[in-house]
């Protein structure tokens, strides 16, 4: 543990604060925190508890410092990053984004203590559901039997593109009775079958292509979050059911014949009802292990405010251009749609002034002072 977090533990007041969390009390106030003080109580909490966070802050800017900042006390931090939602239509597709969602993503999955720091914005996106997202899962273990044909099935529902030679994320290869699966950019695993059975498991380099690690047992989780819900048929189906302007048919038969060729996650956020019928956000997304901390609510408040006005603006816009709304953006929760969705998860508010907590909340009040 940390030095300067064990030092905490030795304050009365910061014991009755734990006792309280521990007592399922709810919701908790915090002020009088420095920003590097707030992140000291943040790690003291994870650290203390024993159970993950999730920390929503107002901007990616605050997010980024808090990120930083949290670092210093732990390892355990992750950051989820928004969705950009594009309103045009591109070719060329950055994968940087969604792989580093759907890591944090796979890591929130089997997360028991850590911290995770995003935005309002994230929160208030729709996303496909946890239940659909993780139901196809792989768990290999050496000695057990699996199918091959049902591997490079699932693998392939999983959003692995299959290759001849893995040279980067989101791929597989099989070559005989091995199978290779990319992890990260430059890990991947190699599972070797002798008939059905997982003869090995072992981690290996990419770039390399030589073995680094054997281990007994591994998971495999999504390669992105855009996975199909339902068959590509049911898609186009309802996209075409759905009422459009007649001036925008001929632009929707050209995303159609996209989505036919395969190229369908550029045209998820358009037709994202048509994919996903059950949608979340990453509230929905978090056990009721987690604790929820929200920094300076009012500040949460009016950037909730200004992402929805913010919305409404663009979509105006392209229906005066005569261009598509993409459905991700008219999916976007309001903050009472927000907080809905926090009534049933133990909240922590963190504000910089005792006058601006809750008060409903149980009050902790500390006195930091910052030297350089």
């Amino acid at each position: 543990m940390n030095t300067i977090i064990g030092e905490l533990g030795k304050n009365p007041k910061f014991n009755e604060y734990i006792n309280s969390i521990q007592n399922k009390q709810s919701p908790i106030a915090i002020s009088g925190l420095t920003d590097v003080g707030m992140a000291q109580m943040i790690s003291a909490t994870k650290e203390f508890c024993k159970r993950p966070i999730c920390v929503i802050t107002y901007n990616e800017i605050q997010a980024n410092r808090l990120l930083e900042d949290i670092k210093y006390f732990t390892d355990k931090v992750l950051y989820l990053p928004k969705k950009e939602i594009v309103t045009y239509d591109y070719v060329a597709e950055s994968k940087d984004l969604p792989y580093e969602r759907i890591e944090t993503l796979n890591k929130i999955q089997e997360m028991r203590t850590g911290i995770v720091v995003t935005t309002i914005e994230a929160a208030l996106q729709k996303m496909i559901s946890k239940k659909a997202l993780y139901k196809n899962i792989l768990n290999f273990k050496v000695g057990e039997i699996t199918n091959l044909e049902n591997l490079k099935k699932k693998l392939t529902e999983l959003g692995y593109v299959r290759c001849d030679l893995i040279e980067g994320r989101g791929q597989f290869s099989v070559r005989g009775g091995i199978v290779d699966i990319s992890l990260t950019e430059k890990e991947g695993v190699r599972i070797e079958l002798w008939g059905d059975e997982i003869d090995s498991i072992r981690y290996f380099n990419i770039v390399s292509q030589r073995s680094t690690e054997n281990i007994e047992k591994i998971t495999i989780y999504p390669a992105h979050e855009y996975l199909l819900e339902k068959p590509i048929d049911e898609v186009i189906s309802k996209i075409r059911n759905t009422i459009y302007k007649d001036f925008l048919h001929n632009q929707i038969e050209q995303d159609i014949e996209t989505i036919k060729e395969g190229n369908y996650i550029s045209k998820c956020d358009r037709y994202f009802n048509a994919f996903y019928e059950e949608q979340e956000t990453i509230v929905d997304y978090l056990t009721e292990k987690f604790l929820i901390i929200i920094d300076e609510e009012t500040k949460i408040k009016q950037r909730a405010i200004n992402v929805n006005n913010d919305c409404q603006n663009i979509i105006q816009l392209l229906i005066e251009k005569e261009k598509i709304a993409p459905d991700a953006l008219k999916n976007i929760c309001n903050f009472e749609q927000f907080e809905e969705k926090l009534d049933k998860k133990q909240i922590i508010y963190i504000e910089k002034f005792d006058n601006e907590v809750k008060k409903q909340a149980e009050k902790f009040n500390w006195i930091y002072k910052e030297k350089n």
